[in-house]
């Protein structure tokens, strides 16, 4: 590693320093394995090869696009309100869903179609980032474009639903490899990239010094809009890549259906911090994350719990996260 980055590193080598498990992770450790155990007593649906192969298909969509949000944290920090931010997610995969879908219902073939699905995502990724870079608060910023996108989503499909056939989709709804559905892979593998580019490279250091302190990042030679720029396009990117797979297992674009991901796209992102050693936003643990949420929702239907708890459940889990956050951050002041 440079010495250039030494100061930016100084500051997360003392967090880190401070940031062993403590009792608070253990409890959070202990929270989750007490609701895993709850739903492997009360149904004994749970733990069946096809029912865990339907968590691992519903974590795909939301892991998927819960990395590219982390790496946004990841380089943006993790202050909700300043730091590192984007809402336009949901609304992107939504909007990238829907243009596969129209190509190809024009003829197009499947993997083409993903492709233009991809780059509309990637290319509203690049706004968002550029707003960014400009000085645009990344909160308001994204909030606009999701906006945007809902929008143009809407005016894409005239607001009706758009069904899709085919042998890719299909191979992409039905396929399975060692037991695991072929969507439960992809997330797998952008996951063990992430982690790799993020745990194990310069880029991924440089993130993580320009995340938690820019300034002395810049001081130390780094340029952090540099950094943010890559991140809200990745982001952008994997969330079209996750509309496209959300469009493949309905079997159709559903307008609007890209918004109602965006609370487990956000869980599942700073959820990713209880599964860090370091108790910061990790790629490896947001694929944990998105995997556990799914398990939650999975489990709480076959207790025969009402749809509107399963929200209300989640928001409660996003609220002790940013509760953790809000209180480490004043710890380490």
């Amino acid at each position: 590693m440079s010495t250039a980055i030494a100061p930016a590193n100084e500051a997360s080598a003392r967090s880190a320093r401070g940031t062993k498990p403590g009792l608070a992770a253990w409890i959070g450790y202990a929270g989750i394995a007490a609701v895993l155990l709850l739903f492997v007593v009360g149904s004994p649906f749970f733990l069946t090869a096809s029912n865990i192969a339907t968590i691992l298909t519903q974590a795909s969509v939301f892991g998927i696009a819960g990395v590219g949000l982390a790496i946004v944290i990841i380089a943006g920090g993790d202050d909700v309100l300043n730091g590192g931010i984007d809402l336009s997610t949901s609304a992107v995969a939504g909007l990238a869903g829907t243009v596969t879908a129209l190509a190809a219902a024009a003829g197009t073939p499947g993997l083409i179609a993903v492709l233009y699905g991809v780059l509309v995502a990637t290319a509203i990724g690049v706004i968002n980032g550029i707003s960014v870079t400009l000085g645009l608060r990344p909160l308001l910023a994204t909030l606009a474009t999701m906006g945007v996108a809902a929008s143009l989503e809407l005016v894409f499909s005239q607001n009706l639903k758009i069904a899709v056939s085919g042998g890719f989709f299909e191979a992409a709804r039905g396929s399975v490899f060692l037991g695991i559905p072929l969507a439960a892979w992809l997330m797998i593998l952008i996951g063990a990239a992430g982690w790799w580019v993020y745990g194990k490279t310069s880029w991924g250091v440089n993130s993580y010094a320009v995340g938690q302190n820019p300034t002395a990042a810049q001081v130390a030679g780094l340029d952090p809009r540099r950094y943010r720029l890559a991140s809200y396009v990745l982001s952008s990117a994997l969330a079209g890549l996750a509309g496209t797979l959300l469009v493949a297992r309905l079997s159709a674009a559903v307008p609007g259906i890209g918004t109602q991901i965006l609370l487990d796209i956000i869980l599942v992102a700073y959820m990713s911090m209880i599964f860090s050693r370091r108790r910061l936003v990790s790629v490896a643990g947001t694929v944990l994350a998105a995997v556990f949420v799914a398990a939650l929702d999975n489990g709480l239907t076959l207790l025969g719990v009402a749809s509107q708890w399963v929200g209300a459940a989640k928001g409660l889990l996003i609220l002790l996260v940013l509760a953790s956050v809000t209180l480490r951050g004043r710890k380490n002041r």
